[in-house]
């Protein structure tokens, strides 16, 4: 989603200031409720809003289906999301501590992502080396908003014969990933046969999404960090960076890709 701004650009060959227009990135705040509580504020493109909110909730571990939600209501720039009184105690404690026990080198996983990680571990889909260029002509040639306006993050859902399962644009990396997650999960695609390829960087907080949905791969066209190749090969994600053109680098689990 666009506004058109008029802007001053100085051109440096007419050695001037000229007035022009741009096509800028629509940026919205969005305040989500649970259970009347106000949870998180998002700020974000205002498009496939029900799809963030499942997403995002799913990748949080608040919830585990779509079904977990009883109710979905819109008021402007309000929603309000019912759930079960256990879900909603998961809504108040925040987000799953996977990275900060990780680090740590104790305690116990949350038991949703520890049935995830196992479920990675014994994930023997293949992906061909084909399938991850695709992922990213995908990636650059349906991010219109992106591409009017350069201000905004991509993410894909494709299977291993390069079906595009959901597709999302937002300003924000995170975003953009729980949109596709939502739209994929009201769809009631199965998350083990897909690639997930964002154009962002692939710090722990995508790592740790991608492992509390079971997704087996994660393509970015930028680069990791470290903890996030350290999540991936601790818990089985294959992740990938630097997919560009027709090369891509893979740091953990390099099984899954085929040449």
């Amino acid at each position: 989603m666009l506004v058109e701004c008029e802007v001053l650009r100085f051109n440096q060959l007419k050695e001037d200031f000229e007035i022009s227009k741009d096509a800028v990135a629509v940026e919205e705040i969005i305040n989500l409720y649970t259970n009347g509580n106000l949870y998180i504020i998002f700020h974000c493109t205002p498009s496939q809003i029900k799809e963030l909110v499942i997403g995002h909730l799913l990748t949080e571990g608040v919830i585990e289906e779509v079904k977990d939600i009883l109710e979905m209501t819109f008021s402007g720039k309000n929603i309000h999301v019912k759930l079960p009184e256990d879900k909603s105690l998961n809504a108040a404690l925040g987000k799953p501590r996977l990275i900060t026990t990780f680090c740590s080198g104790g305690g116990d996983l949350p038991l949703r992502i520890s049935k995830a990680a196992q479920k990675l571990r014994f994930n023997k889909i293949k992906f061909n080396a084909e399938v991850i260029f695709k992922a990213v002509e995908i990636l650059n040639s349906k991010a219109s908003t992106f591409r009017a306006s350069g201000g905004t993050h991509a993410a894909a859902l494709i299977d291993e014969k390069s079906k595009i399962a959901a597709f999302a644009e937002d300003i924000g990396r995170h975003n953009a990933i729980d949109k596709i997650i939502g739209e994929a999960a009201i769809k009631g695609v199965d998350f083990s046969r897909l690639l997930l390829a964002s154009t962002g960087r692939l710090t722990s907080e995508i790592v740790v999404k991608a492992i509390q949905i079971g997704i087996p791969v994660l393509v970015s066209l930028s680069a990791p960090t470290s903890i996030g190749v350290r999540l991936a090969g601790a818990f089985g994600l294959t992740l990938i960076g630097f997919a560009r053109g027709k090369r891509f680098n893979i740091y953990t689990s390099p099984d899954r890709i085929e040449k």
